[in-house]
């Protein structure tokens, strides 16, 4: 156990999150390493967090405390902010997502590869609310339209339940959790049931 628990503890060189998660860290463990790493060092081991793996951290996380709409887009801010991700599928699992506010509702699309066959799957970011599937966390709502039109350089709204979209985006809420400053991971339902599907986003500083 000695061995073991000083490489979680950060004590090894070329300590990974990946490690981390592997070796079942406790939450305030994975966020004090991903605290302590550059923005960039960062971001490369998130994203080299894969497949099985992103489920873990979804589950090594809980319990934290929940995110909120400035965790995505600070108040004030009128640009787009992006995050970047990597999701539990085998393939295509690059992707970013890009948020903007407008008042108090902030909102956003997915950016990747395959937009032009599955649509940009738009979501509203909606805060803790009782009734759903994890009351106490963040989610992305799929189900909901933007309140108004999309920022220049955005691609057309289209309706989540309009061609493949229906299979990737319909009915869908993503279920966030905080892992860091600047990083989350997520999972995803419909219709209120879980869909075995995860992502980790970091933001793009």
């Amino acid at each position: 156990m000695g061995a073991q628990a000083d490489t979680i503890a950060g004590a090894s060189t070329g300590l990974t999150l990946s490690m981390l998660v592997r070796h079942r860290a406790k939450r305030e463990e994975i966020s004090s390493h991903l605290e302590r790493l550059s923005p960039a060092d960062r971001l490369e081991q998130v994203l080299d967090v894969r497949g099985g793996l992103v489920g873990k951290l979804y589950d090594a996380v809980g319990g934290g405390e929940p995110l909120g709409l400035t965790d995505f887009v600070p108040e004030g801010e009128t640009g787009t902010v992006i995050f970047e991700g990597r999701n539990s599928l085998p393939a295509f699992s690059r992707f970013q997502k890009r948020f903007a506010r407008v008042g108090d509702v902030v909102f956003g699309y997915n950016h990747q590869l395959v937009s032009f066959a599955t649509g940009p799957g738009y979501f509203l970011v909606r805060p803790p609310t009782p009734g759903e599937a994890h009351p106490d966390e963040l989610f992305f709502d799929y189900t909901s339209e933007p309140p108004t039109s999309v920022p220049s350089g955005w691609p057309g709204f289209k309706k989540n339940s309009v061609g493949l979209s229906r299979a990737v985006f319909m009915n869908m809420k993503d279920f966030c959790r905080r892992v860091a400053p600047g990083v989350l991971v997520g999972k995803a339902y419909k219709l209120g049931v879980a869909q075995n599907a995860y992502f980790t986003l970091t933001k793009a500083f």
